[in-house]
């Protein structure tokens, strides 16, 4: 009998040396693939991997075979946004005074032909009846260049008396009323609107609408011409999406964006030289992490769901490919259990923080995370649902959600993000853990949904208020858009909805996101103020307290 212990426990021994050897090599394995992956997407021959450029399209085909090897199906979805406006401003076609380098046009343009054209100082183009003020007064602008000051008679600022008539739309609206051929905007005001040269909507007036970024004394009384061609450009982004299908009535959708910042031409923290922003934290790590889980629950035991893996597009643009996949995916949202976002997961500091969002989106999530961190990680809990990443998109359709984050650093948005500063050994920790994590759901009902406050973001534009919603990146429309509403913050209070179209808050008209931010920042906490908005082709005005 001893014999047969010393036997069995000799078997044992080995048995549990197999395991332990085969364990080290399957995570030896795992590390390998994660830091191939990561290599490859921040590599310098894919650019940056900006949405719409030949280096994402590299990525696409990379991840669809990694995807496609691992045995999933997949599908590669495709949405259009506007990406830039294209300008052919010709000042040569026919002899001009003016020297036009430091003149450009503004998102408020329409396509012209203007010829010999007086041009004239209209102050602030101003017209308020109601303060028995006008600039026009005395002036025939009719067939005129019209130069208009961006300030006001009082300034720009929350106080100011004219607040009413400082939208620029509205003072280009009057100038063509009152026959002008052109508005010229300049400004002499640190705290008034400089029109950005840059941008991806025209929003038409029926008239040339340019920006002089010099002194006004070198258009004042000369003549101009000119011809102003705008085209809108449209960009395609593609969403890569892989599925296990295992007939299921509940599905589990984790993702990651795949693209990046490219050169840096927008939103570098970068100051220098262009140069490629290779993102291997934002969000190489973040994708190698999802092929990773794609590969686990691609095994016939974990069958109790259904799992849906999506490489976003465009989140770096605005989330337009989560945007667009939940529109296109509406009929299926019902059977969506959660949603686990990996979005810079790849510098586990020393301290082991890992930051998690969302945990207030279920009451579930607190207990699952606690239970399953057996990795000694320094959890960071957010309740709220929102934030600057794909689970919002998710979020706002009533889908409990969990956002997994390692924290910004200096390298965020600058060329130095880079494949050598990534944690591997981190990245495999937060694969564990989120896999019994969602292993753990196996056994639970489905998740309850539960709505979040708000919280602060140091990411975000700080105002002194907010209304609470989510704006609609994708609306090219007149007006904000809003695509989701927080629980308990003034616009649900006031009974705003997802869907309705902000065009007025307070006195300030809100033709897009630039204008909305400055409603915002013209008012204070406390503040009662109606807001104007379309619903159903109705408009609508709501009394709102901030």
């Amino acid at each position: 009998m001893a014999t047969n212990i010393k036997n069995n426990i000799g078997r044992f021994f080995l048995l549990f040396i197999i395991i332990s050897l085969f364990s080290c090599k399957q995570k030896k394995d795992i590390l390998l693939e994660v830091k191939k992956d990561v290599e490859y997407l921040s590599d310098d021959k894919l650019q940056g991997r900006e949405t719409g450029t030949i280096g994402e399209e590299l990525a696409l085909i990379y991840l669809n075979k990694r995807f496609k090897k691992i045995g999933l199906q997949t599908k590669i979805d495709t949405f259009q946004f506007n990406d830039f406006v294209e300008v052919k401003f010709n000042t040569d076609f026919m002899h001009c005074e003016i020297d036009f380098t430091n003149i450009y046009p503004t998102k408020y343009s329409s396509n012209a032909t203007i010829s010999n054209v007086e041009v004239i100082d209209l102050k602030f183009g101003i017209k308020a009846p109601e303060f028995d003020y006008s600039d026009y007064k005395n002036k025939n602008v009719i067939d005129k260049a019209v130069l208009i000051n961006t300030s006001s008679p009082d300034g720009i600022h929350p106080h100011s008396k004219y607040l009413n008539h400082h939208d620029l739309k509205d003072r280009v609206e009057t100038a063509k009323e009152e026959g002008a051929q052109c508005v010229i905007f300049y400004t002499d005001d640190k705290h008034a609107e400089t029109p950005t040269k840059k941008f991806k909507k025209i929003k038409e007036s029926g008239i040339p609408v340019l920006f002089l970024n010099d002194h006004k004394e070198i258009l004042l009384n000369k003549r101009i011409s000119f011809e102003l061609t705008l085209v809108e450009r449209k960009t395609q982004g593609k969403n890569l999406i892989a599925y296990i299908n295992n007939q299921q009535k509940s599905t589990i959708v984790m993702g990651a964006h795949y693209d990046h910042i490219g050169w840096g031409k927008e939103g570098s923290r970068y100051i220098g030289e262009p140069a490629i922003h290779n993102g291997a934290d934002d969000n190489a790590s973040g994708v190698a992490a999802l092929i990773q889980l794609a590969k686990f629950y691609n095994q016939r035991r974990y069958n109790s769901y259904n799992y849906i893996f999506i490489a976003f597009s465009g989140e770096e643009k605005g989330l337009l490919g989560s945007n667009a996949y939940v529109k296109k995916t509406d009929q299926e949202l019902n059977s969506f259990n959660c949603m686990i976002n990996l979005d810079m997961v790849g510098r586990l500091d020393t301290g082991n923080t890992l930051q998690i969002y969302g945990t207030g989106t279920s009451p579930s999530w607190n207990d699952l995370i606690d239970t399953n961190n057996i990795y000694g990680f320094n959890i960071k809990k957010s309740k709220s649902g929102t934030g600057p990443s794909d689970h919002t998109t998710f979020y706002l359709q009533d889908i409990p959600v969990l956002h997994f984050f390692t924290g910004a650093h200096e390298d965020y948005h600058k060329p130095s993000d880079d494949a050598e500063k990534i944690n591997y050994q981190g990245i495999i920790k937060i694969i564990y853990f989120i896999q019994n994590i969602i292993n753990d759901l196996h056994d639970a009902p489905t998740l309850a949904f539960t709505k979040t406050k708000e919280e602060n973001n140091k990411n975000r534009p700080r105002f002194s208020v907010t209304l609470g919603v989510m704006p609609d990146y994708l609306f090219d429309g007149e007006g904000m858009r809003i695509d989701g509403v927080s629980h308990g913050r003034p616009a649900e209070v006031a009974k705003i909805k997802k869907g309705d179209v902000v065009i007025k808050l307070g006195e300030i008209r809100v033709s897009d996101m630039t204008t909305y931010m400055q409603a915002l920042g013209a008012h204070s906490k406390g503040d009662r103020v109606d807001v104007i908005v379309i619903r159903d082709n109705e408009e609508l005005t709501f009394s709102v307290q901030f």
